[in-house]
């Protein structure tokens, strides 16, 4: 006759299962399939809104990423000032004479002539006061570039003059565009300037710098 398992065996195998399921059930672990999982966070970086990041700091623009006004975060200025404009398409040409300027609010692309009448042209922001893009070289043929450079020679009116003359010559308003034209005795600024009652066109002498609306 074989023997029967004695009843304090059965019981202490009884009490090590039952033991062992109630740590596991305490641990809280999730045996589960998807125990290997971890929760997603939040992005350490901050969002295109503008978010703030894992320090809690808020992004800063500092006028280099793209977007309204270059970047400046500003599309109508108060006021625009052609000298400084003019002065960072001239630079940022290397040197030489504005012989064109257009746009509107904060942007603004200034066209320079070289000695030798090559052209080179950027884009400035009025905001930043800043070339936000370019220089970029103009093609331009072998007889534009003469006519140019008779033209810069004889010229004694500069951009900015022409442009603050011109919208004077209306009453006010907002220059739009500015370029050189004329012969080689007698260079003349076009102008044309936006003002309340539609765009007005201004003559602007490159020499003496007397404006004449159209």
């Amino acid at each position: 006759m074989s023997r029967r398992p004695a009843p304090v065996l059965i019981a202490s195998i009884a009490l090590a299962v039952g033991l062992t399921t109630t740590l596991a059930a305490c641990s809280g672990e999730d045996t589960g399939p998807d125990a290997s999982r971890t929760p997603s966070g939040p992005s350490s970086s901050s969002s295109a809104s503008g978010g703030t990041g894992d320090d809690g700091t808020v992004p800063t623009d500092d006028g280099t990423a793209s977007g309204t006004g270059n970047g400046s975060g500003v599309d109508q200025p108060e006021d625009v000032d052609f000298g400084k404009i003019a002065a960072q398409g001239t630079a940022a040409a290397g040197g030489g004479t504005v012989v064109s300027i257009a746009g509107s609010g904060d942007s603004w692309t200034v066209v320079v002539a070289g000695p030798d009448g090559s052209q080179t042209k950027s884009v400035v922001s009025a905001t930043l006061d800043r070339v936000t893009s370019g220089p970029f070289p103009e093609q331009v043929d072998a007889a534009t570039q003469a006519t140019t450079t008779a033209r810069t020679a004889a010229l004694q009116t500069t951009a900015a003059s022409a442009a603050a003359a011109a919208m004077t010559a209306v009453g006010g308003g907002q220059l739009a565009s500015l370029v050189l034209g004329g012969t080689s005795s007698a260079p003349t600024w076009a102008a044309t300037v936006t003002t309340a009652d539609g765009a007005r066109s201004v003559s602007v002498d490159g020499i003496t710098g007397v404006a004449t609306p159209a």
